[in-house]
């Protein structure tokens, strides 16, 4: 699946090209609670998902806050911490077993240096990301609790599949209470 979530932001990707990314990879099965990333450690890797799910998410004055959700397909790592050299202000971790492959990113950058395709595919993926950071932090600001859980219901049901309602509860940025009084008032129309 690698594959078509890269065919789907260039078009056709060669297979010289995929035996160069095959490379520096390495395909890992994570067991539930592992830990990829911690708070306070160097990133450095680039992960896809080809199963399973994996969360992020803070310490806040001893709160978790999670900030992002990963499924199948899906490209993820802590790209600021990866730029600024500076340890991971988030963990990242596994809530199913997981079959992930992971991507040396030392290496990865050494092959946007020799070809232009990488480089091309990681500005393309960078773009994608930027433009769902940009409405996730609007949705935030902009809308009510339960317009946010409303939208996440309607858009993204398969967060509800995978992820726990604390979790969901904490990504949106209200309590667990605030989010059972939301589903009690949903259930009841």
């Amino acid at each position: 699946m690698i594959y078509q979530v890269i065919a789907s932001v260039i078009g056709q990707f060669p297979d010289e090209y995929k035996a160069k990314l095959e490379e520096i990879s390495t395909v890992r099965v994570f067991e539930r609670d592992s830990i990829i990333l911690e708070q306070g450690h160097n990133c450095n890797h680039l992960w896809f998902i080809n199963t399973g799910a994996v969360k992020a998410f803070e310490w806040i004055d001893g709160v978790e806050r999670v900030s992002h959700f990963f499924l199948n397909n899906m490209f993820f790592t802590n790209y600021y911490c990866w730029v600024t050299k500076k340890q991971s202000d988030l963990t990242y971790k596994v809530v199913e077993q997981s079959e992930i492959i992971e991507i040396d990113y030392p290496k990865l950058e050494a092959l946007c240096a020799r070809y232009h395709i990488f480089d091309t595919i990681g500005r393309k993926m960078a773009e994608r990301i930027f433009v769902q950071e940009y409405f996730n932090k609007k949705l935030l600001l902009n809308y009510s609790a339960k317009e946010r859980y409303e939208y996440f219901e309607k858009e993204q049901p398969e967060i509800f599949q995978h992820f726990a309602l604390k979790d969901i509860a904490s990504f949106i940025g209200i309590t667990d209470v605030s989010l059972s009084r939301i589903r009690k008032e949903r259930i009841g129309k």
